[in-house]
């Protein structure tokens, strides 16, 4: 998920605590923020759970962003990919072929976990 500021930083994190006066982002073990609740836009999910033997989650935003999450705990961000393209690796029958004939080579990649 991510946090998203009133300034429009995105923080990505996977856990949430809900304090008296903000929230608490952490990332597996480790903090990775802190936002007071007059500075927080909103909290989005970034990723929808599939169903994968390779891939947990398969996530898209508008500014053409794939983020893809694998069963091995690494998640990757993926520039340039089109709507469409994001759309059938959601509905593909296997993702992992998918993810393999589509995306894997076809795109500039950053890890961020």
């Amino acid at each position: 998920m991510k946090a998203i500021t009133v300034g429009g930083e995105r923080i990505e994190c996977d856990h949430l605590e809900e304090g008296r006066e903000g929230v608490v982002l952490s990332q597996g073990d480790r903090i990775v923020g802190y936002v007071p609740y007059d500075r927080l836009e909103c909290v989005a999910e970034t990723r929808s759970p599939v169903a994968s033997s390779s891939i947990r989650s398969i996530g898209y935003d508008d500014g053409e962003t794939l983020e893809v999450e694998f069963q091995s705990g690494g998640v990757y961000r993926y520039a340039d990919v089109p709507r469409r393209t994001y759309e059938e690796f959601l509905s593909a029958r296997s993702h992992g072929s998918y993810f393999h004939e589509n995306v894997w080579g076809q795109f500039d990649y950053r890890r961020i976990r």
